[in-house]
This record gives C-alpha cells, structure tokens and sequence, in this order.
C-alpha cells in the first residue's frame, strides 16, 4: 500500500501556514484505506490501486549461509528459490512519469517447502504515515482542486499540523531526483517484522535491499531530456548483459529506534545479511497482474510487528484485487 505523489504535490507539505485540521471524515476501514487511494488517484479499470504503474521480472533469491541462526525460516535452507518480482512506481497513477519524485517500488514473492514470502519494499526508509488515521488524511489532504489541478496548500498543511509524521518522507522525496534505475536504488520495508532465531530468540528488525551497484539518481539534465517512459527499456539493457543484484538484510534497531511507527527512519545497529535477489529477465504482464503481494504473508520463523499500518495492510489488498478484476 505504499504510495505517494509528485514532488511538485508532496512539497506543499511543508508551505503555507498550519490551519486547523480538515473536519472531512475519516475512514480508516480496510474498504476505506482503498476508498482513499481511488479518491485521490481515481479509479483505474484493471489497476492496482497503489504502485499502479509497474512491470514484472522473474529470479531467483539465494539465502545467505547464516540467515537460519538469525531467523530459522525453512526457506532459508535451501539453496536458491524462484522469485516473482514486480518493479514499481508509488501512486495509484498507472501514467505517473518515470521522473516523478515519489518513491519506487520492489515487490517479490519466493515460495518452496510448502511456504511462501511476500516481501514489498520502497525506496525510501520512512512511510508517510505512522497510522491508518494519518495515511487516510494524508491522501483526503492531496485530493486535487478542481479549479487548480493542484491539492488544496491549506489543506495539506493541515494535516501536517494534525499528522507531523506525513512530513518525513515527501522531505526524503524532495532531498533527491528520482532514481535513474530500478537497479540502483536501495529498498526499505519501513514496517518492523519479528523475526525468530534458533533458540527461539526473537528481535525486531526492518528489511532492507541494497544494490549490488552504487546508488544513482538522475541528473538535473536528465530530470529534463529523459522521456516519461525509461526505466523499463533501461533495466531492460542491463538485464541483456547481466543479472541485476541485491543483497537483503535485516536492519537491526538502535536504541530509540521506534519499533511500531514505519514513518520514522531508523539509526539503525547493525545488520544481518538474509540473501541475495538476482532479478534476470522481464517477463509478460500476466506473470505478476494476477499476483497480490501480501505483507502479511509471511514465512515460518517471520512474524508481524505491532505496528498499526502493518497490522491494517492485509485485507486492503485483496479488496483492491476484487475491485479492479470486476472493472
């Protein structure tokens, strides 16, 4: 359910004076979270209500030696696994522009032994709401104006006032253009898992996907000259000469780290390596279309967290799938 706008909307965030908090009503019901994506996006026939943008890929994920001392998932053991990827862009715009500066996103699933994984990620390391509250009012706040083309500055100041964890990651956002691949940006869970080792010793941590590459974004003269359609064809060319590479982690938490509010970003204290994801090829849109990646779905040895928005991220999946089967 990661999803955000623009950088030219998400820098209202942080102009124009407070006012006092919009008195729209707020559904925060799992029908009400998909409600407000289509409210602010609109309604896509056969699209994703978040991350509509996107396109599949297919490889393999290899688990590190040691990731079963840290977490005893069964699929840790074996050697390799299958991986359905889908690359993404955040909104429910399935034409947003390839430039935008709002995050990206990286969803797999791996299954085998009888067990599966759902694993989705951004490129940023902070959400843009801590509760089901914030990310309602958040959306409602960025509603265009039918007179302007453009939210409403009073109102996304509001929910600022009322929301301050809806001003970290547009900040995040606007610090950086866009990535200039899907392969050279870093991926982050935000959400804190609980994670099982053996002796049933049990710690917090957060996902994170780092490139085998340095990280890179695009130029200012490429923010200008680029098409709004590349990032397919570019992964693409490098998909024709080798694999793209990442090796996940789990972000341990440093002291203070808030375990249950994905919006903030953690200090972090140390990390342990869980494997690596070797994307090889494109595949055909059906490949991951019928593919609901589920952040709750999730392997023996890997539990949920707390955390408010976590917890609410289950059942808005699959009421998006069955609206946009029936459109």
């Amino acid at each position: 359910m990661n999803t955000t706008l623009a950088a030219a909307v998400l820098a209202l965030g942080t102009a124009g004076a407070a006012v006092a908090p919009s008195a729209q009503a707020q559904d925060t019901s799992s029908a009400g979270l998909v409600d407000a994506l289509n409210a602010t996006f609109g309604s896509h026939a056969g699209m994703r209500a978040s991350h509509a943008k996107g396109f599949c890929a297919v490889g393999e994920f290899q688990p590190a030696k040691g990731a079963r001392d840290f977490a005893d998932v069964p699929l840790f053991a074996q050697k390799s696994l299958p991986a359905n990827v889908r690359f993404s862009i955040g909104g429910g715009n399935p034409k947003a522009s390839d430039k935008s500066r709002s995050v990206r996103g990286l969803s797999m699933r791996v299954a085998g032994g009888g067990d599966s994984w759902d694993l989705l990620l951004i490129s940023e390391p902070a959400f843009f709401a801590a509760t089901p509250e914030s990310f309602v009012s958040f959306l409602q706040a960025r509603v265009l104006d039918p007179a302007t083309g453009k939210p409403d500055p009073a109102k996304v100041a509001a929910h600022n006032a009322a929301h301050p964890d809806g001003t970290r990651q547009p900040a995040l956002l606007a610090a950086h253009a866009a990535p200039s691949s899907y392969a050279s940006t870093p991926y982050f869970s935000n959400n804190a898992f609980v994670f099982s080792g053996r002796g049933k010793k049990t710690r917090h941590a957060r996902i994170v996907a780092e490139p085998f590459g340095a990280v890179q974004y695009l130029t200012a003269d490429e923010e200008k000259t680029l098409p709004d359609l590349f990032l397919q064809d570019e992964l693409a060319r490098r998909l024709a000469a080798d694999p793209v590479g990442f090796t996940l982690y789990a972000q341990l938490p440093a002291a203070g780290d808030a375990l249950l509010d994905p919006s903030t970003v953690w200090q972090g204290d140390g990390k342990v390596e869980l494997g690596r994801l070797l994307v090889k090829d494109l595949a055909p849109q059906e490949a991951c279309n019928g593919v609901v990646y589920m952040p709750l779905a999730l392997p023996a040895g890997i539990a949920a967290s707390e955390d408010p928005i976590l917890k609410a991220r289950g059942a808005p999946y699959a009421i998006s799938l069955s609206r946009r089967t029936k459109q």
